[in-house]
């Protein structure tokens, strides 16, 4: 889905330039999570609480560790491009590591959270801001364009299925409250987890379709100015 015109912006430099921003994002999640974990621990709340932010963390580190152990370039202070680029993906999978850790917890938590429901927001702003920082970089650089009509076409229908899945998924999770609730089943809940799967699943389908309007047109005016600077 993130592709670009081979004649102006080669795949492997924008991958090469995607994961320099997205290692640059491994910090900021681990200092939000970190954060968000001092604070609750200040706070003096339950440990089911906060371990979301102790998994994100042990996990998305040792990965760091045992991967640049393995490639040999944990110790390595003055790296070369390769090592660089080396370096740069490991920390890329790691910000990934983190961010699907907070967004499965964060879906889990739902379940559990009794009076601490608020605190699911620490998680939805870890992972939000530097989610929203990669999208906006992306578009303002022209890296999100489907690329030509058959990957806009392939591409809009993966993401239908993807939508639909994610929102059926957030539907269950979220509304599963309203189905079963003071140890018995109550049939209207299946009204409401319907109805937030719908409004889910809406609303992250007009808003990534909106974010690719923007990017497209972004693109095709990188593009015309690169043509003119090539004229020139």
């Amino acid at each position: 889905m993130f592709n670009r015109k081979a004649k102006n912006i080669p795949d492997e430099r924008i991958k090469q330039e995607s994961n320099q921003l997205c290692a640059k994002m491994f910090f900021v999640i681990t200092l939000l999570t970190a954060v968000s974990l001092l604070v609750k621990l200040v706070c003096e709340v339950p440990f089911y609480v906060y371990v979301l932010e102790i998994l994100a963390l042990v996990a998305s580190v040792s990965y760091v560790l045992i991967s640049e152990m393995h490639k040999g370039i944990l110790f390595v202070r003055k790296k070369d491009e390769g090592l660089k680029t080396l370096h740069e993906g490991v920390l890329t999978n790691a910000m990934y590591v983190s961010f699907w850790i907070l967004i499965i917890g964060e879906l889990l938590f739902f379940f559990f959270a009794g009076k601490y429901m608020l605190c699911v927001v620490s998680y939805f702003a870890i992972w939000l801001v530097p989610s929203l920082i990669i999208t906006i970089i992306s578009i303002k650089k022209g890296w999100m364009i489907w690329g030509n009509k058959k990957r806009e076409v392939e591409g809009k229908k993966e993401l239908k299925k993807r939508v639909v899945i994610g929102a059926l998924a957030y539907g269950v999770i979220v509304g599963f409250p309203f189905v079963y609730k003071n140890g018995a089943f109550h049939a209207e809940g299946i009204l409401w987890m319907m109805g937030l799967a719908a409004v889910w699943g809406v609303l992250f389908y007009i808003l990534f379709a909106g974010f690719m309007k923007v990017a497209e047109n972004r693109a095709n005016k990188i593009v015309k100015e690169q043509e003119n600077e090539v004229e020139k």
